[in-house]
C-alpha cells in the first residue's frame, strides 16, 4: 500500500492559488495522479487559514469527497486559532467540541495549519491542546516573520517549534515546508531558510536533532522542500532515512494538474538500488501513517 499524506483536493476547483496560475486538483484529477502512480490512499488537507494561498475549503466538502470515493481518501480537519473573538476565554474547551465532532464524522488529523502566528500564541496553543487531547496529529506549515507566505512562524534553528513538542509530548506534529527543511543542515544562513538550499548537508542541523531529542515530531517529505532535502545530498539522506525511518512520511502536495511530483519514484529508485531498505520504504510509504493515523483501528 503506499498512502500520501500531503494532497489538497476539490469537489469543483475554480480559484487560481496565489502562487499559480490553475486551481488545485479536483477528486477526479488527484485519482488519476493517484492511479498512475500506484497510490491507494491520499489526505485531504483542508486549507482554510486566512494566509492559505489557494481556495478555502470547508470541512463538509472534504468529507463529501470522502463519502463520493469510498477508502481513496482521508480526510483532515482544519480551524483557525485566531476565530474566538473573546481573549479572556482562550482555553482548550473552544476546540474541543468542533474536534470531536469531526472525529465522529472520520477525520484523522488537523492540518495543513498554515496561519501566520507564532507558536506560542495562546489561540493557537489551545488549539495545540485540544488537538493533543483528541489524539489529532498535527501537519504544519512554517515560515518565517519576514517572509511573505504563510505558516506558523518561527526563527534559525525552530524554538518555538521546540517549545512546543516539549510543552506537548503526546501531540504529533508533522513538520512540511521549506523553512522546515532548510533546517537539515547546520550550515543554514538566514536568507536561505525559505528556499531550497543545495549541496552538502553538514552536521547541526535542527531538524535532526530535534527528531533525536523529540519523539512526537514526525516529517513530511512532500513538495520540493521535502525531496530537494533528501536528493541534494544522496549519501546523506540514506543515513537520514534509516535512523528515521519510523518518522518519515511520504506526501507528494499536487497543487496543479500538471506538476511533476517525483517523491514515488525517488523513493523506488532508491530501494531498487539497495540504498534504503525495504522496511524504510515500506514504512514511508504507508506503515508510518497508518500507524500514527489510526486507520485500521475501527
Amino acid at each position: 500500500m503506499i498512502i500520501d499524506v500531503h494532497a489538497h483536493v476539490y469537489s469543483d476547483p475554480k480559484i487560481c492559488s496565489l502562487f499559480g496560475t490553475k486551481p488545485f486538483l479536483s477528486a477526479q484529477q488527484q485519482i488519476s495522479i493517484m492511479d498512475s502512480k500506484g497510490v491507494d490512499k491520499a489526505v485531504i488537507l483542508p486549507l482554510n487559514n486566512a494566509e492559505a494561498p489557494a481556495e478555502h475549503q470547508s470541512i463538509g466538502e472534504v468529507l463529501s469527497i470522502c463519502e463520493k470515493y469510498p477508502g481513496r481518501f482521508i480526510p483532515f480537519c482544519n480551524i483557525d486559532p485566531r476565530l474566538p473573538a473573546r481573549p479572556d476565554l482562550i482555553c482548550a474547551d473552544m476546540f474541543l467540541k468542533l474536534l470531536q465532532q469531526y472525529k465522529n464524522l472520520g477525520c484523522k488529523g488537523l492540518g495543513e495549519m498554515a496561519c501566520r502566528v507564532f507558536w506560542n500564541d495562546p489561540s493557537l496553543l489551545a488549539l495545540l491542546e485540544a488537538c493533543s487531547i483528541v489524539g489529532f496529529p498535527v501537519l504544519f506549515h512554517t515560515t518565517t516573520p519576514d517572509n511573505n507566505s504563510y505558516g506558523v512562524l518561527d526563527f534559525m534553528n525552530l524554538p518555538y517549534l521546540e517549545f512546543v513538542l516539549k510543552k506537548f509530548p503526546n501531540l504529533k506534529l508533522i513538520g512540511h515546508s521549506q523553512a522546515f527543511w532548510s533546517e537539515i543542515s547546520g550550515d543554514l544562513k538566514w536568507e536561505d531558510k525559505n528556499s531550497y538550499p543545495l549541496g552538502k548537508v553538514m552536521p547541526g542541523g535542527a531538524i535532526i536533532r530535534l527528531l533525536r531529542d523529540y519523539p512526537n515530531l514526525y516529517a513530511d517529505i512532500s513538495a520540493g522542500s521535502g525531496l530537494n532535502a533528501l536528493s541534494r545530498d544522496p549519501e546523506h539522506a540514506w543515513s537520514f532515512i534509516d535512523e528515521f525511518q519510523d518518522r518519515l512520511l511520504l506526501g507528494m502536495d499536487y497543487c496543479a494538474i500538471d506538476n511533476d511530483m517525483q517523491h514515488i519514484e525517488w523513493l523506488t529508485d532508491a530501494h531498487n538500488r539497495g540504498k534504503i531498505t525495504p522496511s524504510a520504504y515500506n514504512k514511508i510509504t504507508s506503515g508510518n501513517a497508518s500507524r500514527i493515523l489510526n486507520l485500521f483501528s475501527n
